[in-house]
């Protein structure tokens, strides 16, 4: 039996879930020129070992909670299990290579920065399909929210070529998109396994 499709309409891009984004979103776009000063002024604050302390600080705690969400993924959703592990050892060993090449510490903000948002944009499109379809397909939502996030990851490098104190690159726009593959696969990998992934009903 086909689904019935119902009308969208603007108010429903207006909803709490795509004003979260948007919000999110406007924060980056705000911060983004002021970014090189505040790197700037925390470089003359402190010592480069301090810096390079916090920052291996940081990359252990983010393993810790990488670890946690493995094991979670292990005993409550052992299908996805073998792919998570693949999927998040692939963004990690790119990380990496990023990293080697542009030793830059403060580059490596990109994945948290854009998996974020591609959670955020996931659940704003999971609440717009079901209300278009009745149900969710979670193929279709998890394609067009990395589609989206790497289409945002894009125009804010763009964005930043034409500030003053900022540059184009594209090994940023790659970390933006892996980010976002990032946030996608630890959602999708925590997230019940119900079984099928054709589609869930919209609640």
């Amino acid at each position: 039996m086909e689904i019935e499709k119902i009308r969208i309409s603007w108010s429903d891009y207006f909803t709490p879930r795509w004003w979260v984004f948007y919000g999110y979103l406007l924060t980056v776009l705000i911060a983004v020129p002021y970014l090189p000063s505040l790197i700037q002024q925390a470089s003359s604050t402190w010592s480069s070992g301090s810096i390079s302390r916090f920052v291996l600080g940081v990359e252990i705690f983010l393993g810790v909670i990488l670890i946690a969400l493995g094991v979670i993924v292990f005993f409550y959703n052992r299908r996805r299990f073998l792919r998570f592990v693949v999927i998040i050892s692939g963004i990690i060993a790119a990380s990496f290579l990023f990293y080697r090449k542009v030793p830059n510490p403060y580059e490596l903000t990109h994945l948290p920065e854009y998996a974020i948002m591609s959670v955020l944009i996931l659940q704003a499109i999971k609440e717009l399909e079901g209300k278009r379809r009745g149900k969710v397909s979670e193929n279709r939502v998890y394609f067009q929210s990395a589609l989206i996030t790497g289409i945002l990851g894009s125009l804010d490098e763009l964005y930043q070529g034409v500030l003053p104190m900022r540059s184009f690159t594209w090994y940023d726009i790659c970390l933006n998109m892996l980010g976002g593959i990032l946030g996608l696969t630890l959602f999708w990998g925590i997230t019940r396994d119900s079984g099928r992934d054709g589609g869930q009903s919209y609640k």
